[in-house]
């Protein structure tokens, strides 16, 4: 059985070393849960601003849908099961149930978005940061929605606390990241 689960890890990963793509799903759950610390409480809305955005948009571009989405599943089942690896140091089922349940479940889409459109393509820095700008919708999306769902909110209400404060820092992270990306392609050779 573990040979079969060995061959089949291996192969999804195009022959790659399985040790080396290994510390790449370790190694962007460690930076996700690093990036959740660094937060700005807003007193208008229950979401904070964290810095796990900018991780998830580079590790997307850098590491491709076949290691940040399990980096992603890590570090998500790290905090189900209680790790407090979310942001301020919060673990458990509360924090996918509170205000930030949508954001984290539209992260795994926007991780699939944002790598399959950036591909193995040339990554000019206005394709990355259209990929980047489209993952950001969707996280901002499925957040807000979420919000209204749960604190029954109206759309606009739901766009003012659930979206709106988070455009210009998600501006900032997609063209700090889409420079990062043109600058350093791919340091980590494990796409």
């Amino acid at each position: 059985m573990s040979r079969a689960l060995t061959r089949a890890f291996e192969s999804r990963t195009d022959g790659r070393s399985a040790a080396r793509v290994a510390l790449g799903v370790a190694g962007f759950a460690v930076a996700l849960a690093i990036a959740a610390q660094v937060r700005i409480p807003l007193p208008f809305t229950p979401v904070p601003i964290t810095l796990q955005t900018f991780m998830l948009y580079l590790g997307a571009a850098w590491l491709g849908v076949r290691v940040a989405q399990p980096g992603l599943a890590l570090y998500v089942g790290l905090a189900l099961l209680g790790a407090p690896v979310m942001s301020g140091f919060r673990g458990g089922m509360a924090a996918f149930a509170g205000a930030t349940g949508g954001y984290i479940l539209g992260w795994f889409v926007a991780v699939l978005v944002v790598a399959r459109l950036l591909g193995d393509g040339q990554r000019t820095a206005g394709r990355t940061a259209l990929a980047m700008a489209a993952g950001s919708a969707i996280i901002l999306s499925c957040g807000a929605l979420h919000l209204a769902l749960l604190l029954d909110l109206s759309p606009q209400q739901a766009f003012l606390m659930g979206a709106a404060p988070f455009l210009p820092g998600d501006a900032l992270k997609i063209l700090t990241a889409s420079a990062i990306v043109r600058r350093w392609p791919n340091p980590f050779s494990i796409r």
